[in-house]
């Protein structure tokens, strides 16, 4: 029988907790941004000139000097041919950001920055392209469940109603996996999405023929604000942000990827569903479907 996938996101990939299967499948923007990670990375090299340049970091001269006394002659030489390059191409490299990531407002501010291992902590601070992005969970769950619409309607199958109250219960579990840290359909106390559900008063039965199902189904995935993150001496400077539009369709398309998702998006029965969203502070996107 077919594993019921739970897919985790781990990196630069999605992992079934169950079974261990690995999803490698990224967005619809995949090949645009092997293009823009090289020209992120250019970016970084880039940002740092600009900030010299407009004040924004300011190495201790006294400090820089007597470091590159200390060197061996050949990198002295080395640093000394750097800095003196790093001043003549700042026209150039303020013209490339700018050509390649649109201008780039800077308001300089003096930083003395007397050791150059601080670097990288004042460009993830005053990086324009690290800004998060803003998600809205509301619109975020409305534009899931409209997505697992279009791929009913794509099978034939009626377009599933929105449940409020029913998404109430996905939301319930959707915060308590983010914040107890955990990824599985029942909660650490072993309570279903049936169970969840009668916490809230909510029931659901089905009559099919001549028989009555109870019970909620229910799909979870776990996604993540961004792709990857690009780290300058440990410390993780700049990343690769997923739009609310990424996340959505990552989102479901991991569901159709997987048959027993796929089974619950799919089944006839079904008339109503309720989506739930909550983001972890390590930026974790726990999403629950609950249907009925």
């Amino acid at each position: 029988m077919d594993c019921q996938h739970n897919y985790l996101f781990e990196k630069d990939y999605f992992k079934c907790t169950k079974c261990g299967h690995k999803r490698y499948q990224k967005s619809q923007s995949e090949n645009k941004k092997k293009i823009g990670s090289i020209i992120v990375i250019l970016a970084i090299v880039i940002i740092i000139g600009i900030l010299f340049a407009n004040g924004v970091l300011e190495i201790n001269q006294d400090n820089f000097d007597e470091t590159l006394q200390n060197l061996p002659e050949p990198i002295r030489e080395a640093s000394k041919s750097a800095q003196l390059l790093a001043t003549e191409t700042t026209i150039v490299l303020r013209d490339t950001i700018n050509a390649r990531v649109g201008p780039v407002e800077l308001k300089p501010v003096q930083r003395l920055v007397a050791d150059i291992k601080q670097i990288p902590n004042v460009v993830k601070e005053n990086n324009p392209l690290n800004e998060k992005p803003e998600i809205n969970k509301k619109e975020l769950e409305i534009q899931i469940h409209d997505l697992t619409n279009q791929y009913r309607i794509q099978n034939n199958l009626e377009s599933l109603l929105w449940d409020e109250e029913l998404s109430n219960v996905a939301r319930g579990h959707s915060k308590d996996m983010a914040w107890r840290n955990y990824f599985d359909h029942q909660t650490p106390e072993g309570l279903s999405p049936t169970d969840r559900g009668k916490l809230l008063d909510y029931q659901c039965e089905k009559l099919v023929g001549v028989l009555i199902y109870s019970g909620i189904g229910e799909n979870i995935f776990q996604n993540n604000l961004y792709t990857t993150v690009w780290y300058v001496a440990g410390i993780p400077t700049l990343y690769e942000w997923n739009s609310q539009n990424e996340i959505v369709k990552s989102t479901v398309d991991g569901w159709m990827d997987s048959s027993g998702h796929r089974e619950n998006i799919l089944t006839d029965s079904f008339d109503r569903e309720g989506i739930g969203i909550e983001i972890a502070e390590d930026d974790k996107v726990y999403i629950t479907q609950n249907f009925c």
